[in-house]
């Protein structure tokens, strides 16, 4: 397995989302010009980093939110969340790794729909090997 990083899992979404609405507009983080019916912007909202185990070692979970202009309102949002709900769930990166969404909701707000999915991946950091002969003791002084 690659290392993996948030800019690849975003990558991958956007492969997938070209694949699910291939004559849609994908844009990320912000739009330069007013955006039209049909689509699609992709915004990291969050990321948490949990500690596991001892040492180094965190599980990464970004948190995405896909922002869809319908064309065809209500209807076209919920068929839209279903479609991302399902080829979502499971994203391949460029390194041909796969990544499963650990969460996946939608909800339609002023007509548009938001799907936020979250993918996780674990990180470790490595010591330097010279570093690791050391031992430091804390006597209290």
């Amino acid at each position: 397995m690659a290392e993996i990083n948030v800019p690849m899992i975003l990558d991958a979404i956007t492969v997938a989302l070209d694949k699910v609405s291939p004559n849609a507009n994908i844009y990320i983080d912000k739009v330069e010009q007013g955006l039209e019916d049909g689509d699609i912007l992709v915004r990291l909202i969050n990321i948490e980093y949990m500690r596991r185990g001892i040492g180094d070692f965190q599980r990464v979970v970004p948190v995405f939110d896909i922002i869809y202009f319908p064309k065809a309102g209500n209807k076209d949002c919920m068929a839209m969340g279903d479609t991302l709900s399902d080829k979502l769930a499971v994203i391949e990166l460029s390194t041909k790794d796969i990544v499963r969404a650990i969460t996946k909701s939608f909800e339609i707000i002023d007509g548009v729909l938001h799907f936020k999915v979250s993918y996780p991946y674990d990180t470790i950091k490595y010591q330097a090997g010279e570093d690791m002969a050391k031992v430091v003791l804390n006597r209290g002084d």
